[in-house]
């Protein structure tokens, strides 16, 4: 927040980035300074060296020197310490303050400018539709959502900094520290994502603890199913459970839940300031109650895409309405509820997986003649996991073994929640005359297992 302050760019990274993917990172942002934690350093070292970033531009977090690579405050806050920028509201329309990374559906991800006007704008839409039902001087938060996700750094950090609420950080989600951190911090709201609230549904550990001061829970960054919704507030009553929508390219919140309406499976109403429409393929708006891809405009809308202003131009149409790839319908109250996805992203515990990705590390595989990958919604994890339809070259068998040494490939390769979660060898890839996948199929004929499966 300080570089941001100071009129910079920040552009946060996932940790757990292989090299070569916090190498693409550097390379589409042209970032000049790389700040890593102490045990990424051998990562973040490898990386700045793929894209010849000085190992004198490199600093670390904390306080401590390693291998000749300072920490950013010993730097930063001295002989470059930078003042904060005043900008205009011209300026802050334009300068970008943010560059999250959003998963795209036809190969690598794309980094999405968001501006000062952006995040302000976010910041406030939200203060707006959820004040009157948080306090900054009683309630406490516990963060579970990453900062390097819009929604962790909207919500969890901006947000609570506006708010003034306490935000008790956890360093990744292990169920037990969580009870533990409500029970014992009278935690009353966070935000989490749906395999997270099937835990509190389900697990046999949740009876233990006392969570009866968590009373307003934001589910985010992936589906939410009625079922699941009724299934948690039946355990835990006292707890508000309400969805909200929205995507890096919307800052991200564009639709949420008032905590007073919640209806279970919706995501709720627009924000303020925000103006959408539900279209059909012909771009015409649909009636109430139909379906049909949903748009969205507001002051929250992201600037662009880095370096890319074909896909810019794909996406923001000339009234400037941002076309989600999401397929929605609007009651007569003005509540949304999605219903299907136009695009193809994986949602793999909130995190976006692009399947074109996948495939193109698949068929650097020597074993590998063609592939496809979809995601295949698991009921007991609540998230869709990814699966890989293989054709193997010819003389490959198609064995166990295979399947682990295909999957061991991918995962050297990709971050974790990228990772191939079952494989299927089949003889071809459906496709279109033009060559394109026909994922469908493949979803339908997954469906169609899992129901096999449930008759039995």
């Amino acid at each position: 927040m300080g570089a941001v302050a100071a009129g910079g760019s920040t552009s946060p990274a996932n940790p757990n980035y292989t090299p070569k993917e916090l190498a693409y990172q550097l390379e589409m942002t042209k970032a000049k300074v790389l700040i890593a934690h102490p045990s990424n350093l051998p990562n973040a070292l490898a990386a700045a060296k793929l894209v010849g970033l000085d190992k004198s531009n490199v600093f670390l977090f904390g306080t401590k020197t390693v291998d000749g690579v300072l920490p950013y405050t010993q730097v930063f806050l001295n002989k470059r310490r930078a003042q904060p920028a005043k900008l205009t509201p011209e300026q802050a329309r334009d300068t970008v303050a943010y560059l999250c990374f959003s998963s795209g559906t036809t190969g690598k991800s794309k980094g999405v400018m968001t501006t000062h006007t952006n995040i302000i704008s976010n910041v406030l839409q939200y203060y707006a539709m959820d004040h009157p039902f948080v306090n900054g001087q009683k309630d406490r938060m516990i963060g579970v959502l990453p900062f390097f996700h819009i929604f962790g750094l909207t919500v969890l950090l901006h947000v609570a900094l506006y708010l003034g609420v306490p935000v008790y950080v956890m360093s990744r989600f292990e169920l037990t520290q969580f009870c533990e951190t409500v029970q014992n911090s009278k935690i009353t709201f966070t935000c989490l994502v749906p395999p997270i609230i099937l835990l509190l549904a389900k697990h046999p550990i949740v009876d233990q603890y006392d969570l009866s001061s968590l009373r307003q829970v934001i589910c985010g960054a992936a589906p939410l199913s009625a079922e699941l919704q009724a299934l948690v507030n039946l355990r835990l009553p006292k707890m508000i459970v309400k969805q909200g929508y929205g995507l890096t390219e919307t800052s991200p919140v564009a639709v949420l839940e008032p905590s007073d309406r919640v209806i279970p499976g919706s995501i709720g109403i627009l924000v303020p300031n925000m103006t959408a429409k539900i279209v059909n393929e012909e771009g015409q708006e649909v009636k109430q109650g139909e379906r049909g891809e949903l748009w969205l405009k507001g002051p929250n809308v992201m600037k662009g895409y880095i370096n890319n202003p074909e896909a810019t131009a794909d996406c923001i149409d000339q009234e400037g309405y941002f076309h989600t790839g999401d397929v929605a319908v609007q009651d007569e109250k003005g509540h949304f509820y999605i219903v299907d996805r136009i695009k193809e992203l994986i949602k793999y515990k909130g995190f976006q997986v692009p399947p074109a990705e996948l495939e193109a590390v698949l068929l650097g595989s020597p074993l590998v003649d063609d592939c496809a990958v979809i995601g295949v919604y698991d009921h007991e994890q609540a998230t869709e996991l990814p699966r890989g339809y293989i054709v193997l070259k010819s003389g490959v068998p198609a064995t166990k073994e295979t399947e682990e040494v295909i999957k061991k490939f991918v995962a050297d390769h990709v971050v974790y929640y990228k990772q191939l979660r079952s494989v299927v060898f089949v003889q071809e890839i459906p496709k279109s005359p033009a060559g394109k996948i026909l994922r469908r199929i493949l979803r339908d004929a997954a469906a169609q297992e899992q129901n096999n499966k449930a008759k039995l």
